[in-house]
């Protein structure tokens, strides 16, 4: 569960990543170079911070009440990124931050499902496989 985890919230850095490049272009100097080094260490950090904080405190509470009451449904994944983005909105009062920061638990969420699922898939193709040989 923990690489699903890690899995969720390296993806989406990446996209923005990868958009950071398209937007700033590549530097052409070392001022520009430090620049954006430096645009990268403090955003990614940041957003790593913020990201494991949001599932201790959201995430894996949300992800045991789904799976335990409500069999695991994609849909109430999207319902609680729903519920956290509602309730940033409120405790923000910006909604702007409050879907930049929904966006990015739905993608994290909707990820985590994704490998977690993935996991289990290949677990059980192995036991599977292990079971045919003997």
């Amino acid at each position: 569960m923990s690489s699903a985890v890690l899995r969720s919230i390296l993806a989406p850095a990446l996209l923005i990543f990868f958009y950071v490049i398209y937007e700033m272009g590549i530097p052409r100097d070392l001022d520009s170079l430090l620049g954006f080094l430096m645009f990268l260490v403090l955003f990614f950090g940041m957003y790593f911070v913020f990201s494991i904080f949001g599932w201790f405190l959201f995430g894996f509470p949300a992800h045991w009440f789904i799976t335990r009451y409500c069999n695991g449904s994609l849909i109430f994944y999207i319902f609680a990124a729903a519920i956290f983005t509602l309730a940033l909105s409120c405790l923000l009062g910006v909604i702007q931050a409050a879907l930049i920061y929904g966006v990015f638990a739905l993608c994290q969420a909707l990820l985590f499902k994704y490998f977690l699922y993935k996991q289990k898939h290949n677990k059980s193709l192995e036991a599977r496989k292990l079971a045919s040989d003997n």
